[in-house]
């Protein structure tokens, strides 16, 4: 029979009634005699929508195809993100690391080709004009001659650290965000639905290819999702997602700001 968790609002099977645990997060509920329906008129929040929990396109890629799964969840991270997380799972997080890695690592790993074949030549072209007289010379220098390495060798290195560094900062994102969370009471959910609002955040990084300014639209995009992720994912409030969101660059601020002081007031002292 089908159940629905109250806590989390989560669908799942099971083949007995009474108290038994949520298998998406972990709660004590009770099972009645009679079979909850697996879809109601409650489980949506428009008649065009996704019911929660129900799984994403790439959560269901079995069904819908590898290829389709996948650019269905990108076009509903980019523009329709609140259908995207309400759909989220909360016990599919390796298949949203798998979507993160996919997202993020190909498309970061063209950009930087596309830097290191097609715009870093003319920037070089531009710095050793540039170094070839002044006080500056032997810096510019440097600095065109570390950016030569267009080897095989260098290419595969950074094809093999790309989705390492991928992986690695999609954890500590959501790691740093739900200790942020925590702090603020807003992790109501637990960590992976914390996770699950990072990895499918991830979405706008495809900009990553761009070379130049296709960065820093996607990382800013990404942090406005990971906002509306977390409203969705732990059903909280938009002022208290977006704090989430936010306290960790403003700490970083704060500290930088800090250092600078600090190094102010020790470069005082120094002829």
């Amino acid at each position: 029979m089908l159940a629905r968790c109250p806590s989390c609002r989560s669908t799942f099977e099971t083949e007995r009634t009474g108290p038994q645990e949520c298998p998406s997060c972990g709660k004590p509920l009770v099972v009645p005699d009679a079979p909850v329906p697996s879809t109601t008129q409650s489980s949506f929040s428009s008649t065009d929508e996704a019911p929660e929990g129900q799984g994403t396109p790439w959560e269901r890629r079995a069904d819908l195809g590898l290829w389709r799964g996948w650019w269905e969840t990108v076009v509903q991270g980019l523009f329709e993100p609140g259908r995207l997380f309400r759909s989220a799972r909360l016990d599919r997080g390796a298949a949203q690391t798998g979507f993160a890695l996919v997202t993020v690592s190909v498309p970061w790993f063209i950009g930087q080709m596309l830097d290191r074949f097609l715009v870093r030549p003319w920037t070089q072209h531009l710095i050793e004009k540039l170094g070839g007289a002044g006080p500056f010379a032997p810096l510019l220098q440097k600095i065109a001659a570390a950016g030569n390495d267009n080897s095989p060798r260098a290419t595969l290195l950074v094809a093999m650290l790309t989705p390492i560094l991928v992986l690695i900062g999609l954890y500590v994102n959501a790691a740093v965000t739900h200790v942020a969370a925590l702090v603020l009471g807003q992790a109501k959910r637990g960590f992976a639905a914390t996770f699950a609002a990072c990895a499918y955040a991830s979405a706008p990084l495809l900009l990553t290819a761009v070379p130049g300014c296709g960065a820093p639209v996607g990382f800013i995009w990404t942090a406005v999702l990971t906002g509306v992720g977390l409203k969705e994912t732990h059903r909280i409030a938009p002022g208290g997602a977006a704090a989430a969101v936010l306290a960790p660059y403003a700490l970083l601020c704060c500290a930088a700001c800090v250092l600078m002081v600090l190094g102010g007031f020790a470069m005082r002292g120094v002829p």
